[in-house]
């Protein structure tokens, strides 16, 4: 079996992750996201579950279209990438987004190795 992961899903649960650090921060680059990603899926092979990212342009304009409640595209600190909107709480992100993951992918998207990508 293959895991898919959407850009909205590993953009989700690299915010919830750096907000539980830093409740200030509702920033992630797209480089940032970019190395989550690729250790998510180095980390997920390893245990033997093939997964595969979806990171394209059009995904991500996807992602902004059909979560534009939720995400922002914006500059910060010299860096392109996906912001939080000021209304959103981490819990509404693990309501929304962590619910329905499987077991093993929720496992790889709080794994210590995987969140020092994102520099916290």
């Amino acid at each position: 079996m293959c895991v898919y992961i959407g850009i909205e899903d590993l953009a989700a649960n690299a915010l919830i992750e750096i907000m539980t650090n830093n409740a200030n921060n509702r920033f992630v680059s797209y480089k940032e996201l970019e190395d989550y990603g690729a250790e998510v899926v180095k980390l997920l092979n390893s245990k033997g579950e093939k997964a595969v990212l979806i990171l394209s342009r059009e995904s991500t304009n996807e992602m902004f279209r059909n979560y534009s409640d939720i995400f922002e595209e914006i500059y910060y600190s010299n860096s392109l990438g996906i912001g939080l909107k000021s209304e959103i709480t981490i819990n509404d992100l693990i309501n929304k987004f962590r619910g329905y993951l499987a077991f093993d992918v929720l496992l790889a998207f709080i794994n210590k190795q995987t969140v020092s990508k994102l520099g916290v």
